[in-house]
């Protein structure tokens, strides 16, 4: 990354390649970086299969992209007839436009996200209230990894 300039010039940056690329999205959302909110939607509306879609039930594992290896914690998911989702103790979201996420807002105005971004059944939560309107570009708050359905 720095190369040493012949004849005591000093220290300068090499020239950065053309052929670095940024990571896609299926090693992004292995190694639990940050996704959007739009490329998650993209993804469960075209690259997940039919079967996958709506299939969120059972017992997940969530870990933050700030730290991913360490989990916050467990949550169930409860699907009513592939409709409503229930998660946590009593939060309740519905299908959303794109096919296999869900959504909500609640009383405070705070607008929640479920979105599919594997084919094993990994979930991606983004939230933020209302207001903030960052839409597409939300990044993801945790990732909620499948253990049993």
């Amino acid at each position: 990354w720095w190369r040493r300039v012949p004849r005591g010039r000093g220290v300068v940056p090499a020239p950065m390649s053309s052929t670095v690329s940024a990571p896609d999205f299926a090693t992004m959302v292995r190694e639990r970086d940050y996704i959007t909110l739009g490329a998650a939607m993209q993804y469960a509306a075209a690259d997940l299969p039919a079967a996958k879609r709506r299939a969120a039930c059972g017992c997940y594992v969530c870990y933050s992209p700030l730290c991913s290896g360490c989990c916050l914690g467990l949550s169930c998911l409860i699907n009513f007839c592939g409709c409503c989702l229930m998660y946590n103790p009593f939060l309740c979201a519905c299908p959303a436009d794109v096919p296999g996420s869900w959504t909500c807002t609640d009383l405070k105005g705070i607008v929640y996200h479920l979105v599919p971004v594997d084919d094993r059944g990994t979930l991606a939560f983004f939230s933020e209230h209302q207001l903030q309107g960052r839409g597409d570009g939300l990044k993801v708050s945790c990732y909620c990894s499948k253990l049993c359905s």
